[in-house]
């Protein structure tokens, strides 16, 4: 008896449990019964049920348990109710509407239909300021949201393109900004992650005014009377000028150059008829050398700080297309540049500046070691013009410019830059190597010829994909390039223009230097690229030059490579080119294939062109880096064009940290790239506004913005 007893007791304690578990853990279906619920029915004990000897932890407990060490005390999960649910959990100020900046949001290129395509390549926006969204894009976030429809100031911030070979395929990634509850995040489960998941800066806690654009103030009847000289019509010295009008002070633009409908037409004389104009070429003129060139928006500075956001929305209010907004890599082309700068020259006409192309800087005026003016020639002789600051923004090929400093006592200091040669592939080469034999035949330019010509290198059979890639780029660098000496340098791709021709970057008919350009839909048959070498200031190859012109060394080796190019070349401007393949042996190209240089190309020994540890270190990097990284890159189609360097200034015009003025000249306020402190269109502009800013500083006698300005040096490469 004693033993039936306790078997009685354990069988019905067994019961007890198994019923306790089901009822916890297993949802009842709408009806309140399913298949397990039944059996839940059956298995209820026949007699009043025995209080438990111990309490045993569920599975879901167990795995909790085991990860928490050896902890005496286990937290007894709570059953379901069987009313359903329990109480959902309410945050703080659950109506509160948040921003969210969702990343990483994939795409599959199939799903972005040609309508959804086109509809982000017709460059607007909607009356509300806002990118448009494409359908398959809407679809994954209405799904990752749980919601019908998306907030109406749902915003796309970023698209790129994430082709890595180790992924299944290539997906276009998007950044996005969602406003939401704070309750409607809660319940998602999201948390402020950065790089994934992040709550963005309510506009309630940020300034109201902004701290770029001047305000109408009492000061503006006084900075009206101030006028400031800025040399140069280049990004820097447009935006300086910009926001010097903004400001209510009035700016005086000197340029050297024509304005860009004068300049386009000195470029076809130079293209048709070989004719150069010195002061009115692929360099020089409005829009600085970056209007003839894939025009580039890319930036180290950060895409999302607010001296970079308020210039390419100007760029965008000035004709731009709104796509620069939210493009991972974004550009304007040459002839989107072209556009964009005539109506940004009749604004600053309308603010009451005056522009004067055609005007070369000749001289400073200096008083007392304090700059009052400058001394300008154009077509009817020398004037000089006086104002109350002036501003340099003449661009790293302005090298009359710089010696005249170095000539006045300007502090000038030498920096590193880089040298080396222009690359050109086809670009059906390029779009097989970035995107392989299933993704290559799916770039489409809209140029039939080209869009036929990458097809048949692809077998000319159609692509079985919907999605349409863009034209592929690429970026190589090391800085483990071997230069024969023992020791490293570094070798990289500078201003990679897919799509894109090579260029005369000369001012002088007896040198020679090229650049890259491409229009902004990047339709032609090839692909180029700079491949550079660096040069530090106190470089053993400089150590003649050194010797001879002190801080000027790294220009004058710039200008003996450029008119070297021109002797290998044989002069008229033909460029000299090389097999890559054959300039890594050391043997002159006996055949070479087309290039897109349209003023004649010449077989030359262009590895005999620089100092050997330059050559030495290219070479290592193309044979043991850049051909590992980049399968078909070291190409014997590949063909270098001598030569490639003006990729930066060589020197920089020393400046205060804080005032921004050049060390011993009070009043002149060095700016952009060829003063040495930027790298690209977005940091020269950004330099440009932070100058700006250091002039109103001078101009009013305070320091109210020399917290405000943002970092402006960076290099895209």
């Amino acid at each position: 008896r004693a033993i039936f007893t306790l078997s009685l007791c354990c069988f019905t304690l067994i019961l007890s449990i198994v019923h306790h578990h089901v009822e916890a853990f297993v949802p009842q279906s709408s009806s309140g019964i399913d298949a397990i619920g039944r059996i839940g029915t059956i298995m209820k004990p026949l007699t009043p049920p025995v209080p438990p000897l111990f309490s045993a932890p569920s599975p879901f407990e167990a795995a909790s348990t085991s990860t928490q060490g050896k902890s005496k005390k286990q937290k007894k999960r709570k059953p379901r109710s069987k009313n359903g649910p329990s109480k959902q959990k309410k945050s703080k100020n659950p109506k509160l509407v948040e921003t969210w900046r969702l990343y990483g949001i994939g795409v599959h290129p199939d799903d972005l239909s040609q309508e959804d395509d086109k509809s982000l390549l017709d460059q607007n926006r909607d009356t509300n300021g806002f990118a448009p969204f494409p359908k398959a894009l809407e679809d994954v976030l209405l799904k990752k949201l749980k919601l019908s429809e998306l907030p109406p100031t749902t915003n796309l911030v970023r698209r790129s393109l994430d082709a890595r070979k180790k992924l299944d395929h290539p997906t276009f990634q998007y950044v996005v900004d969602v406003p939401l509850t704070r309750q409607a995040s809660y319940d998602l489960g999201w948390k402020n992650r950065p790089g994934r998941t992040e709550i963005l800066e309510s506009q309630a806690n940020k300034n109201e005014t902004s701290s770029i654009e001047g305000d109408a103030s009492d000061d503006d009847s006084i900075n009206q009377q101030k006028q400031v000289i800025v040399v140069g019509t280049g990004p820097c010295g447009l935006f300086c000028a910009l926001q010097l009008a903004l400001e209510g002070v009035k700016p005086i633009l000197v340029d050297r150059g024509e304005p860009v409908e004068r300049r386009g037409r000195d470029i076809g004389a130079l293209i048709h008829r070989r004719n150069m104009n010195p002061e009115s070429n692929f360099c020089f003129g409005e829009g600085g050398a970056g209007t003839w060139s894939d025009g580039k928006l890319t930036t180290r500075i950060g895409r999302n700080s607010e001296n970079v956001r308020w210039i390419l929305e100007k760029l965008v209010e000035y004709g731009a297309p709104s796509s620069i907004l939210w493009e991972g890599a974004p550009h304007l082309g040459t002839d989107n540049l072209v556009k964009l700068l005539r109506k940004m020259r009749e604004h600053l006409k309308e603010l009451g500046g005056e522009i004067h192309f055609g005007t070369r800087m000749s001289n400073l005026v200096l008083e007392d070691g304090v700059v009052k003016g400058v001394q300008v020639e154009d077509d009817h002789g020398s004037r000089t013009i006086l104002a109350d600051a002036t501003v340099l923004a003449t661009g790293h090929s302005a090298r009359d410019v710089y010696e005249s400093l170095h000539s006045c006592g300007v502090q000038l200091e030498a920096k590193g830059f880089a040298v080396g040669f222009r690359i050109e592939h086809p670009q059906k080469f390029i779009n097989k190597i970035q995107y392989g034999d299933e993704w290559g035949p799916t770039v489409k330019t809209g140029k039939s010829t080209t869009d036929e010509v990458n097809l048949e290198h692809f077998g000319g059979i159609p692509s079985e994909h919907e999605g349409k890639l863009p034209v592929p780029s690429y970026r190589l660098a090391t800085d483990k390039a071997e230069d024969g000496t023992g020791n490293s340098r570094g070798v990289y791709s500078f201003c990679m223009c897919p799509g894109g021709q090579i260029v005369p970057a000369s001012t002088n008919p007896s040198e020679v230097c090229v650049n890259g350009m491409s229009f902004s839909r990047r339709d032609s048959l090839w692909a180029n690229s700079a491949l550079v070498v660096t040069v530090a200031p106190d470089d053993p190859v400089l150590e003649s030059y050194r010797e001879k012109y002190g801080v000027l060394a790294g220009l004058e080796f710039q200008r003996d490579m450029e008119r070297r190019a021109a002797v290998l070349g044989g002069g008229n401007l033909t460029v000299p080119v090389q097999r890559v393949t054959d300039f890594c042996k050391g043997q002159v190209s006996e055949t070479i294939p087309s290039s897109s240089y349209r003023l004649g190309v010449k077989s030359a020994p262009c590895h005999e062109l620089y100092p050997e540890p330059i050559t030495k270190a290219l070479t290592d990097a193309l044979t043991h880096h850049f051909s590992d990284n980049m399968p078909g890159y070291y190409h014997p189609d590949g063909l270098l064009h001598a030569v490639e360097t003006r990729t930066s200034s060589p020197m920089r015009i020393s400046r205060d940290r804080e005032s921004l003025q050049a060390i011993g000249c009070d009043g002149l306020f060095p700016a952009g790239e060829g003063a040495g402190f930027a790298g690209g269109i977005v940091s020269a502009a950004v330099d440009g506004v932070n100058v700006a800013g250091a002039v109103m500083d001078k101009l009013e006698g305070t320091t109210s913005r020399t917290g405000q300005r943002s970092k402006s040096v960076g290099f895209s490469y």
